[in-house]
């Protein structure tokens, strides 16, 4: 899903919503630039639904790999689970209840804003691991034991994400018109090629202070 549209592209850049004579030039850019800020984020934006896999890490915490988290439909813990491939695996009555097993965890920007969740009275567990001649447990190898579902991402698109969207289109529309950085943009196979990684550093660089708000740092 773009992050922002045709017509606000056009209202931004004073472009009169009768004048169609770059419309095809704008949405192939609407979808690029789209592509490159996610990637460039680490994050989708709009609000989606999930199923995730993660490994017990012996803290009360686990994140989650999108935010804000809205909602969170399902946590399981099955030791046996393997990423949901094992027969039979996160049978309900494995299910962890809200609020008694976990707790979505409140951030500045309200409840699930960090995608954080919280084990109530103990810790998300990763078994240990045994080895031939040693006394001690040794870590954990990661075994995909906790399935989460869940929805994050925003209803509508914050107002700075589309400005910062929409100044970027109208940057990269004005330089390719004189033979400007983009050498192709698609989405459907999610890639934004330029001339030099130089150029997309520079062209994000115009409202790297509007997306550094947004940006999730992988851990």
């Amino acid at each position: 899903m773009a992050l922002t549209t045709l017509n606000s592209v056009k209202t931004q850049g004073g472009i009169a919503p009768g004048d169609t004579s770059r419309d095809a030039q704008l949405r192939s850019l609407i979808d690029g630039i789209t592509s490159l800020i996610k990637q460039h984020l680490n994050r989708d934006l709009e609000s989606t639904n999930y199923v995730e896999y993660h490994s017990g890490n012996g803290t009360p915490l686990l994140l989650l790999r999108q935010h804000p988290v809205t909602a969170v439909s399902l946590v399981c813990v099955d030791d046996l689970g393997y990423f949901g491939t094992a027969p039979g695996c996160f049978a309900p009555s494995l299910n962890l209840v809200e609020g008694v097993d976990f707790a979505l965890m409140s951030g500045a920007n309200g409840q699930g804003s960090t995608g954080f969740l919280r084990r109530i009275g103990t810790i998300w567990r990763r078994p240990p691991t045994r080895a031939f001649g040693v006394l001690s447990n040794l870590p954990g190898i990661p075994n995909g034991n906790i399935q989460v579902q869940y929805t994050a991402g925003y209803p509508v698109i914050p107002p700075p994400i589309t400005m910062a969207v929409n100044a970027l289109i109208l940057k990269q529309a004005s330089q390719a018109s004189l033979g400007g950085t983009a050498s192709q943009m698609g989405y459907e196979d999610a890639h934004v090629s330029f001339f030099s990684p130089r150029d997309a550093a520079t062209l994000l660089g115009s409202v790297e202070s509007i997306l550094a708000n947004y940006r999730s740092i992988p851990v």
